[in-house]
Protein backbone atom coordinates (compact mmCIF):
# COMPACT_ATOMS: atom_id res chain seq x y z
CA UNK A 1 0.00 0.00 0.00
CA UNK A 2 1.46 3.34 -1.30
CA UNK A 3 0.23 6.86 -1.01
CA UNK A 4 0.27 8.23 -5.30
CA UNK A 5 0.66 11.53 -4.45
CA UNK A 6 -0.04 12.94 -8.15
CA UNK A 7 -3.26 11.84 -8.44
CA UNK A 8 -3.81 11.87 -4.50
CA UNK A 9 -5.11 8.48 -3.96
CA UNK A 10 -4.19 4.90 -2.34
CA UNK A 11 -2.70 2.23 -4.08
CA UNK A 12 -3.04 -1.10 -3.07
CA UNK A 13 -2.13 -4.45 -4.00
CA UNK A 14 -4.61 -7.19 -4.87
CA UNK A 15 -2.93 -9.40 -2.33
CA UNK A 16 -3.61 -6.84 0.74
CA UNK A 17 -7.56 -6.25 -0.95
CA UNK A 18 -7.82 -10.35 -0.53
CA UNK A 19 -6.26 -10.38 2.95
CA UNK A 20 -8.48 -7.43 3.82
CA UNK A 21 -11.41 -9.01 2.74
CA UNK A 22 -10.79 -12.63 4.38
CA UNK A 23 -10.52 -10.65 8.00
CA UNK A 24 -12.04 -12.00 11.02
CA UNK A 25 -14.89 -9.59 11.03
CA UNK A 26 -15.34 -10.65 15.24
CA UNK A 27 -12.00 -10.22 15.74
CA UNK A 28 -11.41 -7.13 14.53
CA UNK A 29 -14.08 -5.41 15.79
CA UNK A 30 -13.71 -6.80 19.61
CA UNK A 31 -10.15 -5.63 19.11
CA UNK A 32 -10.91 -2.11 17.78
CA UNK A 33 -14.64 -1.61 18.17
CA UNK A 34 -14.68 -3.32 21.95
CA UNK A 35 -17.45 -5.50 21.09
CA UNK A 36 -17.59 -9.16 22.31
CA UNK A 37 -19.87 -12.01 20.51
CA UNK A 38 -21.41 -15.49 21.35
CA UNK A 39 -21.99 -18.41 18.87
CA UNK A 40 -25.59 -18.04 17.76
CA UNK A 41 -26.78 -20.44 15.32
CA UNK A 42 -25.11 -20.56 12.67
CA UNK A 43 -22.74 -17.49 13.50
CA UNK A 44 -22.47 -15.04 16.13
CA UNK A 45 -24.15 -12.18 18.01
CA UNK A 46 -22.83 -9.39 19.40
CA UNK A 47 -23.38 -9.13 23.51
CA UNK A 48 -23.80 -5.33 23.30
CA UNK A 49 -26.14 -5.04 20.37
CA UNK A 50 -28.41 -8.06 20.06
CA UNK A 51 -29.29 -7.15 16.34
CA UNK A 52 -25.60 -7.20 15.23
CA UNK A 53 -24.97 -10.47 13.97
CA UNK A 54 -22.24 -11.82 11.85
CA UNK A 55 -22.55 -15.20 10.04
CA UNK A 56 -20.37 -18.32 10.63
CA UNK A 57 -17.59 -17.25 7.81
CA UNK A 58 -16.99 -14.19 10.23
CA UNK A 59 -17.36 -11.83 6.99
CA UNK A 60 -20.84 -11.66 5.84
CA UNK A 61 -22.61 -9.47 8.98
CA UNK A 62 -25.87 -7.19 9.48
CA UNK A 63 -26.89 -4.79 11.80
CA UNK A 64 -30.72 -4.69 11.62
CA UNK A 65 -31.16 -1.68 14.11
CA UNK A 66 -28.82 0.18 11.87
CA UNK A 67 -30.47 -0.82 8.78
CA UNK A 68 -27.22 -1.87 7.61
CA UNK A 69 -25.17 -4.75 6.23
CA UNK A 70 -22.16 -6.19 3.87
CA UNK A 71 -20.17 -9.21 3.12
CA UNK A 72 -16.56 -8.03 5.13
CA UNK A 73 -14.98 -5.68 7.87
CA UNK A 74 -13.99 -2.98 5.07
CA UNK A 75 -18.04 -2.75 4.58
CA UNK A 76 -18.47 -2.38 8.22
CA UNK A 77 -15.66 0.30 8.76
CA UNK A 78 -17.01 1.73 5.44
CA UNK A 79 -20.43 2.20 6.49
CA UNK A 80 -20.02 2.51 10.67
CA UNK A 81 -18.15 5.20 9.78
CA UNK A 82 -18.92 6.73 6.83
CA UNK A 83 -16.29 6.35 4.60
CA UNK A 84 -15.40 5.72 1.27
CA UNK A 85 -14.42 2.34 0.16
CA UNK A 86 -10.96 3.06 -0.55
CA UNK A 87 -10.75 5.58 3.55
CA UNK A 88 -12.27 2.35 4.75
CA UNK A 89 -9.26 0.11 3.27
CA UNK A 90 -6.83 2.13 4.69
CA UNK A 91 -8.07 2.18 7.99
CA UNK A 92 -8.56 -1.95 8.00
CA UNK A 93 -4.80 -2.38 6.40
CA UNK A 94 -3.24 0.10 8.18
CA UNK A 95 -4.44 0.70 11.42
CA UNK A 96 -3.31 3.69 13.41
CA UNK A 97 -1.71 2.12 16.28
CA UNK A 98 2.32 1.81 16.03
CA UNK A 99 2.26 -2.56 15.48
CA UNK A 100 0.98 -3.07 12.44
CA UNK A 101 -2.13 -5.30 13.79
CA UNK A 102 -2.19 -9.05 12.49
CA UNK A 103 -5.65 -10.35 12.77
CA UNK A 104 -7.50 -13.56 12.58
CA UNK A 105 -8.58 -14.99 9.39
CA UNK A 106 -12.31 -15.62 8.83
CA UNK A 107 -12.38 -19.91 8.44
CA UNK A 108 -12.28 -21.19 5.20
CA UNK A 109 -14.71 -22.84 3.77
CA UNK A 110 -14.17 -26.94 3.34
CA UNK A 111 -13.83 -27.80 -0.15
CA UNK A 112 -15.51 -30.66 -0.67
CA UNK A 113 -14.23 -33.93 -3.23
CA UNK A 114 -15.61 -32.93 -6.54
CA UNK A 115 -15.09 -33.24 -10.19
CA UNK A 116 -12.67 -30.29 -12.22
CA UNK A 117 -14.99 -28.24 -14.28
CA UNK A 118 -15.58 -30.05 -17.27
CA UNK A 119 -16.79 -27.84 -20.39
CA UNK A 120 -17.70 -29.27 -23.82
CA UNK A 121 -15.18 -28.66 -26.35
CA UNK A 122 -15.62 -26.03 -28.76
CA UNK A 123 -16.77 -25.91 -32.47
CA UNK A 124 -14.05 -25.40 -34.73
CA UNK A 125 -16.21 -23.16 -37.17
CA UNK A 126 -17.47 -19.72 -36.49
CA UNK A 127 -20.72 -19.79 -33.73
CA UNK A 128 -23.20 -19.26 -36.74
CA UNK A 129 -25.62 -21.27 -35.17
CA UNK A 130 -25.63 -20.34 -31.31
CA UNK A 131 -25.71 -16.92 -33.27
CA UNK A 132 -28.46 -17.15 -35.44
CA UNK A 133 -30.43 -18.80 -32.20
CA UNK A 134 -29.74 -16.37 -29.64
CA UNK A 135 -30.32 -13.25 -31.98
CA UNK A 136 -33.19 -14.64 -34.08
CA UNK A 137 -34.86 -16.93 -31.83
CA UNK A 138 -34.16 -15.30 -28.73
CA UNK A 139 -33.87 -11.62 -29.98
CA UNK A 140 -30.77 -10.58 -27.99
CA UNK A 141 -29.12 -7.58 -29.48
CA UNK A 142 -26.31 -9.02 -31.96
CA UNK A 143 -23.58 -6.76 -30.51
CA UNK A 144 -24.05 -8.04 -26.91
CA UNK A 145 -23.75 -11.61 -28.02
CA UNK A 146 -20.53 -10.78 -30.32
CA UNK A 147 -18.93 -9.14 -27.25
CA UNK A 148 -19.67 -12.00 -25.09
CA UNK A 149 -18.53 -14.55 -27.81
CA UNK A 150 -14.91 -12.57 -28.07
CA UNK A 151 -15.00 -12.53 -24.41
CA UNK A 152 -15.72 -16.37 -24.06
CA UNK A 153 -18.83 -16.07 -21.53
CA UNK A 154 -20.53 -17.58 -24.88
CA UNK A 155 -19.28 -20.22 -27.50
CA UNK A 156 -20.74 -23.03 -29.92
CA UNK A 157 -19.55 -26.53 -28.85
CA UNK A 158 -19.28 -29.29 -31.33
CA UNK A 159 -22.92 -30.38 -30.63
CA UNK A 160 -24.03 -26.86 -32.09
CA UNK A 161 -24.98 -25.83 -28.18
CA UNK A 162 -24.75 -22.83 -26.26
CA UNK A 163 -22.39 -23.03 -23.61
CA UNK A 164 -22.90 -19.52 -20.77
CA UNK A 165 -19.87 -20.24 -19.57
CA UNK A 166 -19.38 -18.45 -16.05
CA UNK A 167 -15.96 -16.92 -14.00
CA UNK A 168 -14.86 -17.17 -10.54
CA UNK A 169 -13.00 -13.84 -9.02
CA UNK A 170 -9.58 -15.20 -10.11
CA UNK A 171 -10.93 -15.03 -14.19
CA UNK A 172 -10.90 -18.82 -14.49
CA UNK A 173 -14.07 -20.73 -16.05
CA UNK A 174 -15.97 -22.16 -12.92
CA UNK A 175 -19.44 -22.76 -14.71
CA UNK A 176 -21.23 -24.02 -17.57
CA UNK A 177 -24.42 -23.60 -18.24
CA UNK A 178 -25.47 -25.39 -21.77
CA UNK A 179 -28.57 -25.24 -23.73
CA UNK A 180 -30.01 -26.82 -26.38
CA UNK A 181 -30.41 -24.56 -29.94
CA UNK A 182 -33.00 -26.99 -31.25
CA UNK A 183 -36.66 -25.70 -30.56
CA UNK A 184 -37.98 -29.23 -30.92
CA UNK A 185 -35.56 -30.82 -28.54
CA UNK A 186 -34.98 -28.13 -26.04
CA UNK A 187 -32.94 -28.89 -22.77
CA UNK A 188 -30.44 -27.63 -20.20
CA UNK A 189 -28.36 -28.83 -18.16
CA UNK A 190 -24.57 -27.54 -16.49
CA UNK A 191 -20.84 -29.14 -17.55
CA UNK A 192 -19.83 -31.84 -14.96
CA UNK A 193 -17.89 -29.83 -12.29
CA UNK A 194 -19.62 -26.79 -12.28
CA UNK A 195 -19.37 -24.68 -9.46
CA UNK A 196 -23.35 -23.10 -8.82
CA UNK A 197 -21.23 -20.20 -6.88
CA UNK A 198 -19.94 -19.06 -9.67
CA UNK A 199 -22.33 -18.61 -12.00
CA UNK A 200 -23.31 -16.57 -15.46
CA UNK A 201 -22.85 -13.16 -14.88
CA UNK A 202 -21.25 -9.70 -16.26
CA UNK A 203 -19.81 -6.97 -14.65
CA UNK A 204 -21.03 -3.16 -15.70
CA UNK A 205 -19.73 -0.52 -14.75
CA UNK A 206 -22.27 0.48 -11.75
CA UNK A 207 -21.39 -2.34 -9.15
CA UNK A 208 -23.10 -1.51 -6.48
CA UNK A 209 -26.26 -2.35 -7.51
CA UNK A 210 -26.95 -6.08 -8.89
CA UNK A 211 -29.86 -7.64 -10.89
CA UNK A 212 -30.49 -11.14 -10.23
CA UNK A 213 -32.30 -13.50 -13.13
CA UNK A 214 -33.24 -17.07 -13.48
CA UNK A 215 -31.45 -17.82 -16.27
CA UNK A 216 -28.50 -16.33 -18.78
CA UNK A 217 -31.06 -15.51 -21.41
CA UNK A 218 -33.09 -13.44 -19.11
CA UNK A 219 -30.39 -11.53 -18.31
CA UNK A 220 -29.22 -10.55 -21.48
CA UNK A 221 -32.86 -10.38 -22.07
CA UNK A 222 -32.85 -7.33 -20.07
CA UNK A 223 -29.83 -6.32 -21.25
CA UNK A 224 -31.65 -5.84 -24.51
CA UNK A 225 -34.38 -4.63 -23.53
CA UNK A 226 -32.42 -1.75 -21.40
CA UNK A 227 -30.70 -0.46 -25.01
CA UNK A 228 -33.96 -0.58 -26.38
CA UNK A 229 -35.30 1.70 -24.13
CA UNK A 230 -32.82 3.85 -24.12
CA UNK A 231 -32.00 4.02 -27.76
CA UNK A 232 -28.38 3.43 -26.19
CA UNK A 233 -25.98 0.33 -27.44
CA UNK A 234 -24.21 0.60 -25.10
CA UNK A 235 -26.29 0.80 -22.45
CA UNK A 236 -26.17 -3.07 -20.93
CA UNK A 237 -22.83 -1.75 -19.54
CA UNK A 238 -23.59 -0.04 -17.39
CA UNK A 239 -25.86 -2.35 -14.84
CA UNK A 240 -24.22 -5.70 -13.41
CA UNK A 241 -26.30 -8.95 -13.68
CA UNK A 242 -26.12 -12.57 -12.53
CA UNK A 243 -27.73 -15.28 -13.36
CA UNK A 244 -28.39 -17.98 -10.46
CA UNK A 245 -29.52 -20.77 -12.10
CA UNK A 246 -33.08 -20.70 -11.35
CA UNK A 247 -34.82 -19.34 -8.52
CA UNK A 248 -32.31 -18.87 -5.60
CA UNK A 249 -29.82 -16.79 -4.36
CA UNK A 250 -26.64 -19.05 -4.19
CA UNK A 251 -24.48 -17.43 -6.80
CA UNK A 252 -25.82 -13.95 -5.31
CA UNK A 253 -24.47 -15.06 -1.89
CA UNK A 254 -20.82 -15.70 -3.44
CA UNK A 255 -21.13 -12.45 -5.23
CA UNK A 256 -21.31 -10.24 -2.67
CA UNK A 257 -19.00 -12.04 -0.81
CA UNK A 258 -16.60 -11.87 -3.35
CA UNK A 259 -17.53 -8.34 -4.12
CA UNK A 260 -18.29 -5.94 -0.68
CA UNK A 261 -19.25 -2.45 -3.11
CA UNK A 262 -22.66 -3.92 -3.86
CA UNK A 263 -25.30 -2.50 -1.92
CA UNK A 264 -28.57 -2.28 -4.04
CA UNK A 265 -29.79 -5.78 -5.34
CA UNK A 266 -32.49 -5.77 -7.84
CA UNK A 267 -34.10 -9.32 -7.57
CA UNK A 268 -35.73 -10.14 -11.62
CA UNK A 269 -36.92 -13.67 -11.37
CA UNK A 270 -39.70 -15.30 -13.73
CA UNK A 271 -43.10 -13.75 -13.65
CA UNK A 272 -44.75 -17.61 -12.22
CA UNK A 273 -45.33 -19.48 -9.17
CA UNK A 274 -41.48 -20.18 -8.85
CA UNK A 275 -40.10 -16.76 -8.74
CA UNK A 276 -42.75 -15.33 -6.65
CA UNK A 277 -41.84 -17.85 -3.97
CA UNK A 278 -38.16 -16.80 -4.23
CA UNK A 279 -38.88 -13.16 -4.20
CA UNK A 280 -41.16 -13.46 -1.02
CA UNK A 281 -38.34 -15.21 0.33
CA UNK A 282 -35.35 -13.13 -0.37
CA UNK A 283 -36.37 -10.12 -0.42
CA UNK A 284 -36.42 -9.94 3.51
CA UNK A 285 -33.57 -11.71 3.94
CA UNK A 286 -31.50 -9.19 1.84
CA UNK A 287 -33.06 -6.40 3.42
CA UNK A 288 -32.55 -7.63 7.04
CA UNK A 289 -28.80 -8.15 6.27
CA UNK A 290 -28.34 -4.19 5.29
CA UNK A 291 -29.24 -4.30 1.35
CA UNK A 292 -31.43 -2.13 -0.43
CA UNK A 293 -33.36 -4.32 -2.58
CA UNK A 294 -36.21 -3.46 -5.12
CA UNK A 295 -38.12 -6.18 -7.67
CA UNK A 296 -38.58 -6.07 -11.64
CA UNK A 297 -41.30 -8.62 -12.71
CA UNK A 298 -41.29 -8.99 -16.10
CA UNK A 299 -44.82 -8.50 -17.76
CA UNK A 300 -44.99 -11.74 -19.20
CA UNK A 301 -43.60 -15.36 -17.85
CA UNK A 302 -39.87 -14.09 -18.44
CA UNK A 303 -38.02 -11.35 -19.84
CA UNK A 304 -36.81 -13.21 -22.85
CA UNK A 305 -40.63 -13.11 -23.85
CA UNK A 306 -41.23 -9.81 -22.53
CA UNK A 307 -38.53 -9.08 -25.28
CA UNK A 308 -39.80 -11.57 -28.16
CA UNK A 309 -43.35 -9.45 -27.93
CA UNK A 310 -41.30 -5.74 -28.44
CA UNK A 311 -39.39 -7.15 -31.59
CA UNK A 312 -42.24 -8.86 -33.19
CA UNK A 313 -44.16 -5.60 -32.73
CA UNK A 314 -41.54 -3.66 -34.24
CA UNK A 315 -41.33 -5.82 -37.26
CA UNK A 316 -44.90 -6.16 -37.92
CA UNK A 317 -44.75 -2.62 -37.73
CA UNK A 318 -42.03 -2.06 -40.72
CA UNK A 319 -43.52 -4.34 -42.60
CA UNK A 320 -46.56 -2.69 -42.68
CA UNK A 321 -45.05 0.77 -43.72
Amino acid sequence: MYYYKKKQMWIFTPQEKEAAHNISIVDYLERNYGLTFKKAGKGFRCREHNSFFVNADQKAWYWNSHGIGGGDVIEFVRKYENLTYEQALVQVINPTHSDKAIYSKAPQRPVADKKPLNLPPKTRSQYKRVFAYLTRTRCLDPNIVIVLMHKKFIYEDVKGNCVFVGYNKAGLPAYGAIRSTNSNQVFRYDAEGSDKENSFYIKGYNKKKIYVFESPIDALSHATLENIKTDNPREWLNSTRISCGGNNDVPLERFINDYPEVEEICFCYDNDKGGQKARDLYMPKWEEKGFKVSANIPKHKDFNEDLQEIVKKAVNLLQKR
